[in-house]
C-alpha cells in the first residue's frame, strides 16, 4: 500500500528503510549487551567471602561477617553461614552496561531485591535495597535508607 509521495519517493519505502535501520541498531545493541553481560558474569564465578557489611547504618559484627560466604555458579548464588545454606540457588541478573552497574535477585516467592555493584579485581561491592524497594543510587547504607552495603573478597582456590 502506498501512503503517498514524499520528494519523489514512496513514503512506505522510506518508512520501511527507517524501520529496518532501527531494528538493525536494536539487534546490534542487544548483542553487544548480551556479550557484556556474559563477560561480566564470568568474573563473578566462584566463592566470595564477606569482609564487611552494614545495614541501615548498623555495622554487622565481625564475628558474623567472617562466617558468611557466597558461592556463585552461573547466574545463581547460594549464601552460607558456616556450612549452613541460608539461601539456595537464588537467580540473579546483572547489567554491566548501566552506571552504576545493576543486579537483581529473584527470591523463591517471586519478589525482587534490586541492587548496584562494582567489581574491581577480587573485590565485589554491592548495595541492595529492601525486598521490592527502589534500587539504590549510591553505595551507602545510611541510617534510614533500608539499604545493605557489602564488600566481598574472592576466596583463594
Amino acid at each position: 500500500m502506498q501512503l503517498g509521495v514524499l520528494n519523489g519517493e514512496r513514503f512506505t519505502d522510506k518508512m520501511n528503510a527507517i524501520l529496518l535501520l532501527a531494528v538493525s541498531f536494536a539487534a546490534a545493541a542487544n548483542s553487544s549487551n548480551d556479550d557484556a553481560i556474559k563477560k561480566e558474569l564470568n568474573k563473578f564465578q566462584g566463592t566470595w567471602l564477606l569482609v564487611s557489611a552494614e545495614t541501615d547504618g548498623k555495622k554487622t559484627p565481625d564475628e558474623v561477617v567472617k562466617t558468611i560466604k557466597v558461592v556463585i555458579d552461573g547466574n545463581k548464588h547460594t549464601v552460607y553461614r558456616g556450612d549452613e545454606a541460608l539461601a539456595k540457588e537464588i537467580p540473579f541478573q546483572i547489567d554491566p552496561t548501566k552506571d552504576p552497574k545493576t543486579v537483581d535477585d529473584t527470591l523463591p516467592d517471586g519478589r525482587t531485591i534490586h541492587g548496584i555493584y562494582k567489581l574491581e579485581g577480587d573485590t565485589l561491592t554491592s548495595c541492595v535495597a529492601g525486598v521490592d524497594k527502589e534500587r539504590p543510587k549510591e553505595f551507602t547504607a545510611k541510617e534510614g535508607s533500608g539499604q545493605t552495603l557489602r564488600v566481598f573478597k574472592r576466596a583463594k582456590p
